[in-house]
């Protein structure tokens, strides 16, 4: 199949053409299962055969969207591993909303919006202006409205049959609140907030 694309995309010469396959396929983990059928693939192993074939023809960009999504944690770090090494050498844009992959793996961010960029930069110091803004607090749900009247409530999530929140506040809110360190997440949910209030 890659001999296959490697013809679609204009490289006719079969010795450079064996080459170029041989190489992905050692370069993506592929190559003892080279003459699998790509039917009986794993999801991981389809994802690192997609590289490959994007990789045909020396690009200078690749585009990857949700990359990671359905993989068991071994394959997503070898998937992973694998596009920073290919990082190094071509622009990679990973479209995903998991946030650990965007910190794992991307030197730089955006966060769009309704099509628009709303936030941009560098995943660490993104983190780094939210140094004492978020707070954590475990309530019922029947507090939940309450709470999002009186607060800027950015995330909920439901642990142990009670609702987590976590609030943006510059400046200690009080009634039970307590500091937490905020991470990518609470930078996404945080900054989807600000932009659809300003909206």
């Amino acid at each position: 199949m890659l001999d296959h694309m490697a013809v679609l995309k204009g490289l006719s010469n079969a010795r450079e053409r064996k080459e170029t396959v041989e190489s992905l396929l050692n370069q993506v983990n592929l190559w003892t299962v080279r003459k699998k059928a790509i039917a009986g693939f794993s999801g991981g192993m389809r994802q690192r055969f997609g590289i490959a074939q994007a990789l045909i023809g020396d690009p200078r960009l690749i585009i990857v969207d949700e990359p990671t999504a359905g993989l068991d944690p071994e394959e997503r770090n070898r998937f992973l591993n694998l596009l920073a090494e290919i990082g190094e050498n071509v622009v990679v844009i990973l479209s995903t909303h998991i946030v650990e992959d965007v910190s794992d793996l991307c030197p730089a961010m955006a966060i769009i919006c309704d099509g628009r960029i709303v936030k941009e930069g560098a995943p660490a110091a993104l983190v780094s202006q939210l140094d004492g803004r978020i707070w954590k607090k475990t309530i019922d749900k029947s507090e939940l409205e309450a709470a999002k009247a009186r607060h800027q409530v950015i995330s909920t999530r439901l642990l142990g049959g009670r609702t987590v929140i976590h609030i943006l506040a510059d400046a200690d809110p009080g009634d039970g609140f307590a500091p937490v360190t905020g991470g990518l997440e609470d930078v996404y949910f945080s900054t989807l907030t600000t932009t659809r209030r300003a909206a």
